[in-house]
């Protein structure tokens, strides 16, 4: 069974889609990164990995990895304040937090990302995975 649909080639990167558990589907993007002038066979061994890291992926996974999230970030935007984050707080950032992308790169490189469209208007959060889908970085940035 294919894993990824409709891959076309889009400026230097494989580009399609997926169907996520529990999610709509999103895009995914396959990128060679220093790869110059790519063809569609020099992504073969990229999705075939990332088709097992996302054959892998459960809906219990994505549910801890927004919980995390939801934690990293609200304790970061109160870190320097008095005030104590509620477990309203958590809550409401979790629930928001939607997955729009897939990035895939060389070396096992996996990047989610997310909108939470009332926390964070204009903004997408980069969550970087390693092969376990635990998070090794988390950075917010404006959507050009």
């Amino acid at each position: 069974m294919e894993v990824f649909k409709d891959l076309k080639l889009k400026d230097g990167r494989m580009v399609g889609y997926l169907h996520l558990p529990d999610t709509v589907k999103i895009t995914t993007e396959f990128d060679l990164e220093e790869h110059d002038d790519p063809g569609q066979p020099d992504f073969a061994g990229l999705i075939s990995s990332a088709a097992t890291w996302a054959g892998g992926l459960s809906a219990s996974t994505i549910a801890a990895l927004k919980k995390e999230i939801a934690r990293e970030l609200t304790d970061a935007a109160y870190g320097g304040s008095d005030y104590q984050p509620s477990e309203s707080d958590y809550t409401d950032l979790e629930t928001s937090l939607l997955i729009v992308r897939l990035c895939f790169y060389p070396d096992d490189g996996v990047v989610m990302v997310f909108q939470a469209k009332k926390e964070y208007p204009d903004m997408e959060i980069y969550c970087q995975l390693d092969g376990s889908y635990q998070m090794e970085d988390i950075s917010v940035e404006k959507i050009n």
